[in-house]
């Protein structure tokens, strides 16, 4: 998508009430991707389907809805979704802008490497692979903070209505609440049969540090037979320390270095389990 040329047609257009500001134009693709019918506007079920998170009820949906369908038409348009997004972006703005920016500059540079890469020495292509790998591996890093500021801050929220659905008396039983599961992740990864030895090397020294993490109750992995496939399983005491597990430097090596070893992106997958299980199989 060429956000540069989707914001200056929308400004073009003499029935736009509003104007764009920089880094708005995600909006435009949101509204595309989420307008299944294609006529320009979302109904409430193509915006409820889009816009539903896990966390807010359907009448939250609904309340929410009508708050941004300001025309009253039963339909929310593109100059609905800017205005109404455009007063709660705060910090956002600068990073929709960033992203506008770095969403124009690696369709450029995809554009040149196609262009040029064929015709280009043994060692300036080396330097463009070595690029992609790099620009890949940053951009799956802010990726993974991105996906645990999105679980923690949509895990806060949903204990933040537990309490406020608890009655005084049971303040106690919600203290303990957040001791009585643990965390199981799953962690799939296929490794290139060349880079099995280096990958091996590298999945210790993460097991080592992992296991020595407060927090985390057992570390195991399983290498499938006759695949060059591991299944890594991670037991944590709660969700958060697994969180902060993942931002910790020898997680994040371990992670980029996967960019190289792996034949295709892991598949990760988390489950939470009753802690009473867990004690029962330890004793």
């Amino acid at each position: 998508m060429d956000c540069s040329e989707e914001v200056q047609s929308l400004s073009d257009e003499a029935s736009t009430p509003i104007e764009l500001k920089k880094g708005m134009s995600i909006f435009l693709d949101i509204l595309r991707r989420a307008d299944k019918n294609d006529d320009g506007k979302l109904s409430f079920d193509e915006f409820k389907a889009y816009f539903s998170d896990g966390v807010l009820s359907g009448d939250e949906l609904k309340e929410l809805f009508h708050t941004i369908d300001t025309h009253n038409t039963e339909n929310v348009d593109t100059d609905e979704l800017c205005e109404y997004f455009s007063q709660h972006l705060g910090e956002y703005e600068n990073v929709l802008a960033a992203l506008e920016d770095l969403n124009v500059s690696i369709l450029k540079a995809m554009d040149k490497t196609k262009k040029d890469y064929q015709e280009a020495t043994h060692l300036e292509q080396f330097v463009t692979r070595f690029l992609l790998k790099e620009t890949t591996s940053q951009l799956q890093s802010l990726q993974s903070s991105l996906e645990c500021a999105m679980e923690t801050t949509a895990e806060q929220t949903r204990q933040e209505r537990q309490e406020l659905r608890l009655e005084p008396v049971e303040e106690e039983v919600l203290e303990s609440t957040t001791k009585s599961h643990i965390l199981i992740v799953q962690r799939q990864l296929s490794v290139l049969e060349e880079d099995v030895e280096e990958f091996r090397l590298a999945l210790r020294q993460y097991t080592e540090n992992a296991s020595a993490q407060t927090g985390c109750l057992h570390v195991a992995v399983q290498r499938l037979a006759n695949e060059s496939r591991f299944i890594l399983y991670e037991f944590w005491e709660q969700s958060n320390v697994w969180k902060n597990h993942l931002q910790t430097n020898y997680s994040k090596t371990f992670q980029r270095g996967n960019v190289d070893f792996l034949e295709t992106p892991e598949m990760m997958t988390t489950m939470l389990v009753p802690a009473s299980w867990w004690v029962l199989n330890n004793n």
